[in-house]
């Protein structure tokens, strides 16, 4: 006797009723970022990780190091700083490698979680979205490999929020950065 494949049977309407209140009352108490990502935090996730954030790098200029516009939060450019240190200056490849480009990419990514934990007042469970980073890279004639550059950046957005990092993003390539970084990141952020 030949068998069919059963199909599964769709959501009636009562059920996706519920399941759209649940989402609402989820939502509603602010529980949503948890059901999302799971009990792990993203204090949790950045301790997994080792990282202890530092405090949020003072500006370089007339700026200031985040703005927080209803739920937006905008994070100033940030260079690889780490431990009052600018990480390997110049361009990649020429005087920085690749991979040294990565790393400071990553510690850009570190500063501006950090610009991200103050504006959230210490509080990085506040986080709905990572929206966007926009990252410039001191390229050397012909290198073309920013958005692996950027790779490492946005990896750690993605190992901290999970789906909630995932994120637009630009990677260019520029002649020369502020104090001969290597690279700088800017982000946008969705906040409770």
């Amino acid at each position: 006797m030949r068998q069919t494949a059963k199909l599964p049977v769709p959501f009636s309407p009562t059920r996706r009723t519920l399941l759209r209140r649940a989402s609402l009352a989820i939502a509603g108490l602010g529980l949503w970022p948890l059901v999302v990502r799971g009990a792990e935090s993203p204090a949790t996730r950045l301790g997994a990780l080792g990282i202890t954030l530092p405090e949020t790098p003072p500006p370089l200029a007339n700026y200031v190091p985040y703005l927080v516009q209803e739920n937006f939060v905008y994070i100033a450019g940030q260079i690889p700083m780490r431990d009052g240190e600018l990480l390997h200056p110049g361009a990649v490849p020429t005087a920085v490698s690749v991979e040294q480009a990565r790393e400071a990419a990553r510690q850009c990514g570190v500063n501006i979680l950090a610009a991200l934990n103050a504006a959230c007042a210490g509080d990085l469970n506040r986080v709905r979205q990572c929206m966007r980073l926009d990252g410039f890279v001191a390229s050397g004639d012909g290198f073309t490999g920013q958005a692996t550059v950027m790779n490492a950046a946005s990896d750690l957005m993605v190992e901290v929020f999970g789906d909630t990092g995932r994120h637009t993003r630009t990677a260019v390539g520029v002649n020369q950065l502020p104090g001969n970084a290597c690279v700088e990141i800017a982000a946008v952020f969705v906040i409770d």
